[in-house]
């Protein structure tokens, strides 16, 4: 076996909400030699100044006319807002997806890596992409990744309803994702809770509640409510209907003065 690293390039993806190709613009074509894809790794990074009371909160999207591949909408690790004119950034862990994606060797097939924005920046976000190539085929099934298309908000300590999406042809889902993301955070008001998934196309009622990686806020006006990594769990294996619809709920532990935004997300495979 020999594995390779390649990078779809850090592009800008505006200050708006709409989906953009990174990479210069231009599609990545895979090593000639690869068999698989094992694995992306997301990073994102503000082009400029960071804005105080603006959280980055992107979409990573893996796309392809050549390969045979559903799309995969994958959360990225937030990066939380601050307040004043000076915020400390917390940059999180990188986060690996794991993708197990055959491809064909001899081929030059090309991917489409994107990206988007949950909400708008004032100063436009970066984002790139670490491509992971195995000169091995995959031994593990093809992990696909699904998400809202928007993020939900709170302020209150309550169970709070996200928005609902359907996984079509799946079998197993094996990973969840916790996204929460301040707007102008207040002095003192950690971030604290649970993501809730739910389904009546599950094949069992079993609770699926995992605690999202609390953003933890200090005192005096210049802070971030610092989110060291996101909150990802694997090997879940909830079997689902052929369509599954899931819906989503985050149960808040601590009243936010300012509106704060939540997203979650699943990756799931189509056989064992």
């Amino acid at each position: 076996m020999s594995g390779a690293w390649d990078i779809a390039t850090a592009s800008s993806l505006g200050t708006g909400v709409a989906k953009t190709t990174i990479n210069g613009g231009a599609n990545l074509t895979k090593p000639t030699q690869a068999v698989n894809l094992v694995e992306t790794v997301p990073y994102t990074v503000s082009s400029g100044a960071y804005t105080a009371g603006e959280s980055i909160a992107l979409t990573a999207y893996l796309d392809s006319f050549s390969v045979d591949l559903l799309p995969k909408r994958m959360i990225v690790p937030p990066v939380q807002a601050g307040l004043g004119t000076l915020i400390n950034i917390v940059a999180p862990i990188l986060e690996a997806y794991e993708c197990n994606t055959g491809l064909q060797e001899g081929a030059t097939s090309q991917f489409i890596v994107s990206g988007q924005a949950q909400v708008a920046n004032t100063v436009a976000p970066l984002m790139g992409m670490a491509l992971h190539y195995s000169t091995t085929p995959p031994n593990r099934p093809e992990h696909f990744y699904h998400k809202p298309d928007d993020e939900s908000s709170f302020t209150t300590a309550t169970t709070n309803a996200g928005n609902d999406f359907t996984i079509n042809d799946g079998m197993w889902l094996e990973d969840m994702y916790v996204s929460v993301f301040a707007g102008t955070p207040t002095v003192s008001q950690s971030i604290s809770g649970y993501g809730t998934f739910s389904s009546n196309d599950f094949g069992n009622s079993l609770p699926l509640k995992v605690p999202m990686q609390p953003g933890a806020c200090g005192l005096a006006g210049t802070m971030t409510p610092g989110n060291l990594q996101l909150a990802s769990y694997h090997n879940t294996h909830m079997p689902m209907k052929t369509s599954c619809k899931i819906s989503t709920s985050f149960t808040n532990d601590i009243t936010q003065s300012a509106t704060t935004r939540f997203i979650m997300g699943v990756g799931y495979t189509k056989q064992d």
